[in-house]
């Protein structure tokens, strides 16, 4: 299997790519009042999801911090929710001691698997063995899954299959396509500027710190949630002073999540924020996301300050982050 380490840039992925996401959880919530459950939880508006639509959104803390990023994905007889495996421990309790009051099930999801797939003939490849009419859209519910597009820097699919559908494509893909771990899937997020919260960096942010309310993440108009109060004062008291970046540059190592970042003031390297993802290519070159204060400075240059010598410049985000 194939690690970044081993490619130089995203313009150089091969045509056809697998990536096992065998570093992320599928969460499962069944159950009769799953959306309604899910929509005092979360940051997003459920009810306004069909079968095989997605969002993103968050779970926070009473206090409006998040206890991770999630995408909640509707399947007709369940709701799942993806993350990284690493923050599980911490989120699914939480999730799970306020399901006690409500008709639902929540657990790790053991029926489905997750599957990256990328590279310039990956439609072509879900158009001749997936779904013909699934390239066309978002999202698609499928006979034994679902299928969502996802977003920059290049063609990407995230497929979730039932486990012996999974199992099959994995298997014909092996002799197609290049295999890369998950590496390359969290390179991708970091370019796509969303952030997914690891164990490291699990309740220290607010939504808006990690630029949700500029991925359709958070509803302001479906009522109560947990932590809906801290989200809803950032927005409208303008009480949020920070938000998500991209950095990159050169460091002997893949920066981690909760690093510190360091800014040049004066000939003097102040601490101005925290790393959510990093990673490092073969080149050398690094690329990070991290929540710096809102006014830094494009012209700054930056380090990682468990990064001995790393040199680190602002990267332009692929959307707007509008302030209102």
């Amino acid at each position: 299997m194939l690690k970044l380490s081993q490619l130089n840039n995203i313009s150089h992925l091969p045509d056809l790519v697998l990536c096992p996401l065998d570093s992320w959880d599928l969460i499962r919530v069944s159950g009769e009042d799953r959306i309604n459950f899910l929509q005092g939880q979360l940051t997003c508006d459920l009810t306004s999801l069909k079968p095989g639509q997605q969002t993103l959104a968050a779970q926070c803390n009473p206090q409006g911090k998040a206890w991770s990023i999630l995408r909640v994905i509707v399947l007709e007889d369940r709701i799942l929710l993806t993350q990284p495996s690493s923050v599980t421990a911490k989120q699914l309790p939480e999730l799970q001691k306020y399901g006690a009051f409500s008709k639902v099930e929540i657990c790790k999801e053991t029926e489905y698997r997750a599957i990256g797939l990328a590279g310039c003939k990956s439609a072509e490849y879900i158009a001749e063995k997936v779904d013909t009419a699934a390239t066309h859209e978002q999202s698609r519910l499928l006979d034994n899954g679902v299928m969502i597009k996802q977003p920059y820097p290049s063609l990407r699919y995230l497929i979730i299959l039932k486990n012996q559908q999974a199992s099959d494509l994995i298997e014909d893909l092996k002799d197609r396509a290049s295999v890369f771990d998950d590496t390359l899937w969290n390179a991708m997020n970091i370019a796509s500027g969303i952030a997914f919260i690891e164990k490291e960096t699990s309740a220290l942010f607010i939504p808006q710190m990690l630029n949700l309310q500029a991925l359709d993440g958070i509803s302001f108009t479906k009522g109560c949630y947990i932590g809906q109060e801290t989200v809803a004062r950032a927005k409208y008291r303008g009480a949020n002073k920070r938000a998500l970046f991209i950095l990159t540059g050169r460091a002997s190592e893949a920066p981690k999540a909760g690093d510190n970042v360091q800014v040049l003031l004066n000939n003097n390297w102040k601490r101005i924020g925290t790393v959510v993802s990093g990673c490092q290519y073969g080149d050398g070159h690094i690329e990070v996301l991290a929540v710096l204060p809102k006014d830094s400075n494009s012209d700054d240059v930056y380090q990682i300050q468990e990064i001995e010598g790393s040199t680190l410049y602002y990267a332009p985000l692929p959307y707007q982050v509008i302030e209102e």
